[in-house]
């Protein structure tokens, strides 16, 4: 069962078969359940960025199956415009209705879609975004290792708190591994694994050359020292860097 696109198969005997003489050229958009055509929807341009829904019609066998609210949503969904009407017989009015259609003064249903930036939306950021956010957010009070944390090594000691606050934005585990050089354990490292399943280490170049990691399984990092201050730290610059971000993208 999908949707099936109907443009230029007005001449198809499926398509004319399914709503005979109510003008099956203005179909857009079907309904295929097992190869068989059973439903379709068309439009109308009746005014600048308005569209009539025409031709909603689903055969008897599939009805009440959410066939006909899935077409009216493929058509709003995917019409540029920010206005749809439609005009309809007293028993379907409250199918519209459900469809989020609401009556206009001059008799018809209409369903306005809102053109109305969404902040949520607008603030949304790239993977890139929140990676530069973090690195930018790494000092010497947010590693583990201050004594050994330089400007030249700014990942060092920040693989715990990184993977904390990463897998805040992003969900997923935290991998730790025995970090290993000549067959010895030197200390431990973090990086996060995603709902996805990939990996994703935004610390790794801390390790120095020989240094491997062992094998990892899912854990907490250890809440040692100021490490619950630094995890805070890091993810209260890491949220100012991605606000001022939107801001300045918003301008």
């Amino acid at each position: 069962m999908a949707l099936v696109d109907l443009r230029g198969r007005a001449d198809d005997a499926e398509v004319q078969a399914l709503v005979a003489a109510d003008e099956p050229t203005r179909l857009l958009v079907g309904w295929s359940e097992d190869g068989r055509l059973v439903g379709g929807i068309g439009i109308e341009p009746v005014a600048d960025r308005e569209l009539a829904l025409t031709n909603l019609f689903v055969v008897p066998e599939h009805r009440r199956q959410g066939i006909g609210r899935s077409l009216v949503e493929a058509v709003v969904s995917g019409a540029p415009v920010e206005r749809f009407r439609v005009e309809c017989d007293a028993e379907v009015v409250g199918f519209f209705e459900r469809c989020g259609f609401a009556p206009d003064p001059d008799g018809t249903l209409v369903r306005r879609v809102s053109t109305e930036p969404d902040p949520e939306a607008t603030a949304a950021v790239t993977l890139a975004d929140l990676e530069t956010a973090i690195r930018a957010s790494w000092s010497q009070e947010t590693s583990a290792d201050p004594d050994e944390w330089t400007e030249e090594n700014p990942s060092r000691g920040q693989c715990d708190a990184t993977a904390v606050v990463l897998r805040s934005y992003l969900g997923g585990e935290i991998l730790v591994a025995d970090i290993l050089c000549d067959g010895r354990r030197i200390e431990r490292h973090a990086w996060n694994r995603l709902p996805s399943g990939l990996t994703l280490d935004l610390t790794r170049d801390q390790l120095l050359a020989g240094q491997k990691l062992g094998s990892p399984s899912v854990q907490e990092p250890m809440l040692l020292g100021n490490t619950r201050e630094r995890h805070t730290l890091l993810a209260k610059r890491v949220a100012e860097a991605l606000a001022a971000r939107s801001a300045s993208a918003s301008r």
